[in-house]
Protein backbone atom coordinates (compact mmCIF):
# COMPACT_ATOMS: atom_id res chain seq x y z
CA UNK A 1 0.00 0.00 0.00
CA UNK A 2 1.42 3.58 -1.03
CA UNK A 3 2.12 5.93 1.94
CA UNK A 4 -0.51 8.31 0.68
CA UNK A 5 -3.05 5.64 0.78
CA UNK A 6 -1.70 4.71 3.98
CA UNK A 7 -2.08 8.72 5.35
CA UNK A 8 -5.38 8.55 3.94
CA UNK A 9 -6.61 5.48 5.87
CA UNK A 10 -4.98 7.35 8.83
CA UNK A 11 -7.32 10.70 8.86
CA UNK A 12 -10.67 8.68 8.25
CA UNK A 13 -13.38 9.96 9.80
CA UNK A 14 -16.86 7.94 10.34
CA UNK A 15 -20.13 10.38 10.93
CA UNK A 16 -22.15 8.85 13.65
CA UNK A 17 -24.73 11.41 13.37
CA UNK A 18 -25.00 14.85 12.05
CA UNK A 19 -21.82 16.73 12.54
CA UNK A 20 -20.41 14.13 15.15
CA UNK A 21 -17.79 11.63 13.52
CA UNK A 22 -15.33 8.70 15.39
CA UNK A 23 -11.47 8.99 14.21
CA UNK A 24 -8.43 6.54 15.20
CA UNK A 25 -5.10 8.54 15.84
CA UNK A 26 -2.80 6.54 14.36
CA UNK A 27 1.11 6.54 16.04
CA UNK A 28 2.75 6.43 12.38
CA UNK A 29 2.41 10.15 12.12
CA UNK A 30 3.31 10.74 15.57
CA UNK A 31 6.48 12.81 17.78
CA UNK A 32 7.22 11.02 20.69
CA UNK A 33 4.10 10.49 22.63
CA UNK A 34 1.78 12.39 20.81
CA UNK A 35 0.05 12.87 17.28
CA UNK A 36 1.73 15.24 15.24
CA UNK A 37 -0.16 18.61 14.97
CA UNK A 38 -0.55 18.50 10.99
CA UNK A 39 -1.66 14.99 11.30
CA UNK A 40 -4.12 16.07 13.76
CA UNK A 41 -5.45 19.27 11.88
CA UNK A 42 -5.68 17.08 8.99
CA UNK A 43 -8.42 15.31 10.91
CA UNK A 44 -10.23 17.87 11.60
CA UNK A 45 -10.29 19.08 8.00
CA UNK A 46 -11.67 15.58 6.57
CA UNK A 47 -14.08 15.37 9.29
CA UNK A 48 -15.28 19.03 7.66
CA UNK A 49 -15.02 17.88 3.97
CA UNK A 50 -17.45 15.59 4.44
CA UNK A 51 -19.96 17.38 6.22
CA UNK A 52 -19.63 20.78 4.53
CA UNK A 53 -20.70 21.82 1.12
CA UNK A 54 -17.08 22.52 0.16
CA UNK A 55 -14.57 19.99 0.47
CA UNK A 56 -11.05 21.46 0.10
CA UNK A 57 -9.45 23.21 3.02
CA UNK A 58 -8.85 26.49 2.75
CA UNK A 59 -7.69 27.92 5.82
CA UNK A 60 -7.12 25.90 9.44
CA UNK A 61 -6.51 27.62 13.03
CA UNK A 62 -6.19 25.16 15.85
CA UNK A 63 -5.07 25.56 19.34
CA UNK A 64 -3.86 22.56 21.04
CA UNK A 65 -5.23 22.47 24.51
CA UNK A 66 -3.56 19.03 25.30
CA UNK A 67 -1.57 16.16 24.11
CA UNK A 68 -3.60 13.97 21.52
CA UNK A 69 -3.03 10.70 22.57
CA UNK A 70 -2.78 7.23 20.52
CA UNK A 71 -6.41 5.77 19.48
CA UNK A 72 -10.07 6.78 18.98
CA UNK A 73 -11.22 10.09 19.50
CA UNK A 74 -14.67 11.97 18.96
CA UNK A 75 -14.52 15.03 16.41
CA UNK A 76 -17.88 17.43 16.56
CA UNK A 77 -18.28 19.75 13.47
CA UNK A 78 -20.63 22.86 14.10
CA UNK A 79 -21.28 24.66 10.88
CA UNK A 80 -20.87 28.91 10.99
CA UNK A 81 -21.89 29.53 7.53
CA UNK A 82 -21.62 28.70 3.87
CA UNK A 83 -21.43 31.15 1.64
CA UNK A 84 -20.68 30.46 -2.49
CA UNK A 85 -17.17 30.27 -2.46
CA UNK A 86 -16.66 28.84 1.21
CA UNK A 87 -18.05 26.76 4.21
CA UNK A 88 -16.39 27.32 7.60
CA UNK A 89 -17.41 25.71 11.37
CA UNK A 90 -16.15 25.30 14.55
CA UNK A 91 -14.51 21.70 14.85
CA UNK A 92 -13.48 20.25 18.35
CA UNK A 93 -11.13 16.87 18.62
CA UNK A 94 -11.87 15.29 22.38
CA UNK A 95 -10.56 12.19 23.62
CA UNK A 96 -12.57 10.45 26.86
CA UNK A 97 -14.24 14.00 27.21
CA UNK A 98 -11.51 15.71 27.16
CA UNK A 99 -11.28 18.56 24.78
CA UNK A 100 -7.56 18.11 23.19
CA UNK A 101 -7.92 20.35 20.03
CA UNK A 102 -10.35 23.43 19.25
CA UNK A 103 -10.00 24.82 15.88
CA UNK A 104 -11.99 26.67 12.89
CA UNK A 105 -11.93 25.43 9.51
CA UNK A 106 -12.79 27.17 6.15
CA UNK A 107 -13.08 25.17 3.19
CA UNK A 108 -13.42 25.81 -0.91
CA UNK A 109 -13.48 24.38 -4.03
CA UNK A 110 -10.33 25.02 -5.78
CA UNK A 111 -11.54 23.62 -8.99
CA UNK A 112 -13.79 26.67 -9.45
CA UNK A 113 -11.37 29.55 -7.70
CA UNK A 114 -10.52 32.20 -10.49
CA UNK A 115 -9.22 35.94 -10.68
CA UNK A 116 -5.77 37.93 -10.29
CA UNK A 117 -2.61 35.50 -9.94
CA UNK A 118 0.52 37.08 -9.18
CA UNK A 119 3.62 36.11 -7.21
CA UNK A 120 4.92 39.61 -5.74
CA UNK A 121 7.81 37.99 -4.61
CA UNK A 122 9.94 34.47 -6.29
CA UNK A 123 10.03 31.16 -4.61
CA UNK A 124 13.35 31.26 -2.38
CA UNK A 125 16.48 29.86 -3.92
CA UNK A 126 17.43 26.18 -2.49
CA UNK A 127 20.37 24.01 -3.49
CA UNK A 128 19.79 21.61 -6.27
CA UNK A 129 17.31 18.56 -5.81
CA UNK A 130 20.29 15.86 -6.48
CA UNK A 131 22.89 17.23 -4.34
CA UNK A 132 20.41 17.71 -0.96
CA UNK A 133 20.87 15.05 2.09
CA UNK A 134 18.56 12.71 3.20
CA UNK A 135 17.60 13.40 7.37
CA UNK A 136 18.88 10.20 9.08
CA UNK A 137 15.84 7.77 10.52
CA UNK A 138 17.24 6.76 13.71
CA UNK A 139 14.82 4.77 15.85
CA UNK A 140 14.32 5.62 18.99
CA UNK A 141 15.39 9.25 18.44
CA UNK A 142 13.33 10.51 14.98
CA UNK A 143 9.70 11.39 14.66
CA UNK A 144 8.02 8.17 13.75
CA UNK A 145 5.78 10.47 11.43
CA UNK A 146 10.32 10.88 9.29
CA UNK A 147 9.66 7.47 8.50
CA UNK A 148 7.28 8.10 6.03
CA UNK A 149 8.46 11.33 4.66
CA UNK A 150 11.17 12.27 2.48
CA UNK A 151 12.71 15.45 3.87
CA UNK A 152 16.24 16.25 1.72
CA UNK A 153 17.75 19.44 3.26
CA UNK A 154 20.00 21.93 1.54
CA UNK A 155 23.94 22.52 2.85
CA UNK A 156 22.72 25.58 5.11
CA UNK A 157 20.19 23.28 6.97
CA UNK A 158 22.18 20.66 8.35
CA UNK A 159 20.70 20.57 11.44
CA UNK A 160 21.54 17.20 12.76
CA UNK A 161 25.71 17.44 11.67
CA UNK A 162 26.40 21.29 12.30
CA UNK A 163 24.01 22.73 14.25
CA UNK A 164 25.54 26.27 15.24
CA UNK A 165 24.96 29.86 17.03
CA UNK A 166 26.16 31.60 13.58
CA UNK A 167 23.85 29.87 11.21
CA UNK A 168 19.82 31.53 11.18
CA UNK A 169 16.93 29.51 12.59
CA UNK A 170 15.83 28.67 9.01
CA UNK A 171 15.52 25.14 7.54
CA UNK A 172 15.21 24.72 3.57
CA UNK A 173 14.33 21.57 2.51
CA UNK A 174 12.77 19.09 -0.29
CA UNK A 175 9.68 17.15 1.18
CA UNK A 176 6.97 14.22 -0.66
CA UNK A 177 5.89 10.84 0.65
CA UNK A 178 8.68 8.75 0.99
CA UNK A 179 7.58 6.64 -1.75
CA UNK A 180 7.01 9.67 -4.31
CA UNK A 181 3.25 9.20 -4.40
CA UNK A 182 0.97 12.79 -5.29
CA UNK A 183 0.52 14.59 -2.52
CA UNK A 184 -3.00 16.21 -2.17
CA UNK A 185 -4.38 19.12 -0.14
CA UNK A 186 -4.90 16.89 3.26
CA UNK A 187 -0.98 15.87 3.21
CA UNK A 188 0.00 19.71 2.66
CA UNK A 189 -1.81 19.93 6.13
CA UNK A 190 0.92 17.54 6.95
CA UNK A 191 3.62 19.11 5.44
CA UNK A 192 2.81 22.71 7.11
CA UNK A 193 3.58 21.30 10.64
CA UNK A 194 6.36 18.18 9.92
CA UNK A 195 9.77 20.31 9.70
CA UNK A 196 12.42 19.79 12.37
CA UNK A 197 12.00 22.85 14.41
CA UNK A 198 13.85 25.62 12.78
CA UNK A 199 15.51 26.71 16.15
CA UNK A 200 17.51 23.36 15.90
CA UNK A 201 19.20 24.43 12.73
CA UNK A 202 21.14 26.89 15.45
CA UNK A 203 20.88 25.83 18.73
CA UNK A 204 20.43 21.64 18.34
CA UNK A 205 18.02 19.64 19.73
CA UNK A 206 18.16 21.54 22.66
CA UNK A 207 14.74 20.35 23.53
CA UNK A 208 10.77 19.62 22.90
CA UNK A 209 8.92 22.27 21.07
CA UNK A 210 5.27 21.52 21.38
CA UNK A 211 2.69 23.61 19.60
CA UNK A 212 0.24 25.68 21.12
CA UNK A 213 -1.70 27.17 18.13
CA UNK A 214 -1.21 26.96 14.20
CA UNK A 215 -2.67 28.28 11.43
CA UNK A 216 -2.17 26.96 7.81
CA UNK A 217 -3.35 28.26 4.92
CA UNK A 218 -3.45 26.17 1.64
CA UNK A 219 -2.89 28.50 -1.45
CA UNK A 220 -3.39 25.83 -4.37
CA UNK A 221 -3.48 21.73 -5.28
CA UNK A 222 0.08 20.92 -5.49
CA UNK A 223 1.82 20.00 -8.89
CA UNK A 224 3.56 16.59 -9.16
CA UNK A 225 7.22 16.48 -8.00
CA UNK A 226 9.12 17.64 -4.99
CA UNK A 227 8.24 20.65 -2.71
CA UNK A 228 10.27 23.14 -1.43
CA UNK A 229 9.77 24.09 2.32
CA UNK A 230 11.05 26.90 3.92
CA UNK A 231 10.67 26.81 8.05
CA UNK A 232 11.89 29.75 10.24
CA UNK A 233 12.12 31.15 13.43
CA UNK A 234 13.27 34.89 13.95
CA UNK A 235 12.17 35.48 18.19
CA UNK A 236 12.54 33.98 21.35
CA UNK A 237 10.29 35.43 24.04
CA UNK A 238 10.62 33.67 27.47
CA UNK A 239 11.21 30.49 25.34
CA UNK A 240 7.99 31.23 23.52
CA UNK A 241 9.25 31.02 19.70
CA UNK A 242 7.00 31.27 15.83
CA UNK A 243 7.38 29.06 13.28
CA UNK A 244 6.73 30.12 9.83
CA UNK A 245 6.47 27.83 6.61
CA UNK A 246 6.59 28.29 3.55
CA UNK A 247 6.03 25.43 0.80
CA UNK A 248 6.19 25.86 -2.85
CA UNK A 249 5.33 22.83 -5.76
CA UNK A 250 7.60 22.22 -8.34
CA UNK A 251 6.27 25.00 -10.90
CA UNK A 252 7.20 27.71 -8.77
CA UNK A 253 3.66 27.77 -7.40
CA UNK A 254 3.29 28.95 -3.49
CA UNK A 255 0.52 25.68 -1.98
CA UNK A 256 1.30 26.91 1.50
CA UNK A 257 2.06 28.64 4.59
CA UNK A 258 1.47 28.13 8.37
CA UNK A 259 2.29 30.23 11.52
CA UNK A 260 2.62 28.62 15.21
CA UNK A 261 3.44 29.73 18.30
CA UNK A 262 5.39 27.24 20.39
CA UNK A 263 6.56 26.47 23.56
CA UNK A 264 10.49 25.71 23.41
CA UNK A 265 11.08 23.35 26.44
CA UNK A 266 15.07 23.15 26.71
CA UNK A 267 16.11 19.58 28.13
CA UNK A 268 17.58 20.28 32.21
Amino acid sequence: MSISKNFEDAIKVIEISNGNFTANISDDWSIGQTANGGYSMAILAKACSVHLEHKDPLVLSANYIDRVEFGSADVEVTKISSTKSTSTAYVSLKQNGNLKIFSTVTLTDFSKTKGLKENLRNEPNFDKYETCTQVPYKEGFSPKLDKNLEKKYCSDSIWWEDPNNDNQATLKLYMGWKDGGPVDLFGLILFLDATTPPIYNKLGTVGWVPTLTLTSHIRNIPESGPLKVIAKTEFITNNYIEEDREIWDSKGNLIGQSKQLAKLRIKK
